[in-house]
């Protein structure tokens, strides 16, 4: 009876870190799905590696980002059909049905990507009080919309070749989709956080057009979310302060 009630009391305190600290998990786990993807396309087995890396990061952000049941039944019904789209590439078919799989993959990871900031985005302002997670899923939402810009150049480029010009050891790797994916998530986050390497640059529309927005975005998700994190924050502190006077 003793052990059965420690058991149960340690799964509880698990259950319970766990929801304390999702949005660090989250973050912990998109940090490796930037990092193996940007690994894993040059090593033997990276591509199911990578393939692997993808369905990881979607369970993740479907359990910790989605709460609600509506807004959980919606996006696993799009998360399965990207990587459905995804793995059924492997598949032996004619160049025209793997660009449609292609394009069909890329689209429903953007929408399914972008669903999830805009979550993540609601939630932070619909909060009066902000902790150290909330933080956490304020950055992780950050990198969340840096892996859909990534998808949506990944889009763009298998449908107006040519859109980018870059550097030869990034061209060599737009080969296949999983060095594709990988070049994109590079140009993405240098896009949103304005740093401009200029190794790789957009020459035509609608390429050069995103590359803007997202400047534009990254830009204002600092500082509108920075703010609303502080103001949370300063309200937090206050009613403490109230709280103990």
């Amino acid at each position: 009876m003793w052990r059965r009630r420690s058991e149960a009391r340690r799964r509880g305190t698990d259950v319970s870190w766990l929801n304390r600290n999702k949005h660090l998990v989250l973050l912990v786990t998109l940090s490796c799905l930037y990092v193996g993807q940007s690994t894993a396309h040059g090593l033997t087995g990276g591509r199911v590696l990578s393939d692997i890396l993808v369905g990881v990061i979607t369970l993740a952000v479907l359990l910790v980002v989605f709460e609600h049941r509506r807004h959980r039944i919606l996006a696993l019904a799009v998360a399965v059909m990207a990587i459905s789209s995804n793995l059924v590439r492997y598949l032996p078919f004619s160049q025209p049905y793997q660009l449609l799989l292609t394009v069909v993959h890329y689209l429903l990871l953007t929408a399914f990507l972008g669903y999830a900031v805009a979550v993540i985005l609601g939630n932070i302002f619909r909060k009066s009080a902000v902790g150290a997670d909330d933080v956490l899923g304020a950055v992780s939402g950050y990198l969340i919309a840096g892996a859909a810009w990534s998808a949506l150049y990944a889009l763009t480029d298998s449908l107006v070749p040519d859109s980018f010009t870059m550097a030869p050891a990034f061209a060599a790797s737009l080969s296949d989709w999983h060095g594709r994916t990988a070049v994109f998530n590079y140009f993405s986050v240098v896009t949103l956080t304005t740093m401009g390497y200029g190794d790789i640059t957009p020459m035509r529309a609608p390429a050069s057009a995103f590359a803007m927005l997202e400047a534009v975005f990254g830009q204002f998700y600092i500082a509108v979310v920075v703010a609303q994190l502080v103001g949370g924050r300063l309200a937090r502190q206050d009613r403490q302060d109230s709280e103990d006077s």
